[in-house]
């Protein structure tokens, strides 16, 4: 969505008056994995817009990907997360990061700190400034770790390969030994 097009939606919200009553709507972001991996062979993650639909006087709660009809539906709601949220960032998420405890990943998301990549590249005087040294140290110490992630990740993925490949090559064999058994018979 465009700055233009932002700006829109934000008047929208400031000229609404249509709310409906008794349906309040959340939109957070949550990590969500791509399948892809970083070059540290961790594990790639993309922040994706999700909503939390309630109904006043009802246990059932609706929580999924949010769509452009949400956004539209609830302006309002979208305008106040749009106007809180970050850009969209990729990396580790700081709630993959067992080294950090709620309290701690709530105070680096206070501070607009997202990932670890992140938290690992914060200049140490504002790290110390911030109160996140002893935080910062340990994300870079397991960037670090996981260096070789991708090097492990890599060679299991020859290693599938290759044992994909003998499994090939074993069915292969069976089928010449096969038909040679069956040539042999046909001779006789």
């Amino acid at each position: 969505m465009s700055e233009y097009e932002d700006f829109l939606m934000f008047q929208s919200f400031l000229n609404s008056e249509k709310q409906e009553r008794g349906v309040f709507a959340t939109f957070y972001n949550k990590a969500v994995r791509t399948g892809r991996f970083l070059e540290n062979g961790l594990p790639e993650f993309e922040h994706k817009i999700f909503i939390k639909i309630r109904i006043l006087n009802s246990a059932d709660e609706v929580d999924r990907p949010a769509e452009e009809a949400d956004m539209q539906r609830f302006a309002r709601e979208y305008a106040f997360f749009k106007t809180k949220s970050e850009k969209v960032k990729t990396g580790t998420p700081l709630n993959q990061f067992a080294f950090l405890s709620p309290s701690q990943i709530e105070c680096c998301e206070y501070r607009n700190i997202f990932t670890v990549e992140e938290l690992s590249a914060l200049d140490d005087e504002k790290a110390a400034a911030l109160g996140l040294k002893e935080e910062k140290e340990t994300a870079e110490k397991f960037l670090e770790a996981s260096q070789n992630n991708k090097a492990i990740y890599d060679l299991r993925q020859q290693v599938r390969f290759l044992e994909n490949e003998i499994a090939r090559l074993n069915e292969e064999k069976a089928l010449i030994k096969n038909q040679t058994a069956q040539t042999l018979i046909e001779e006789k």
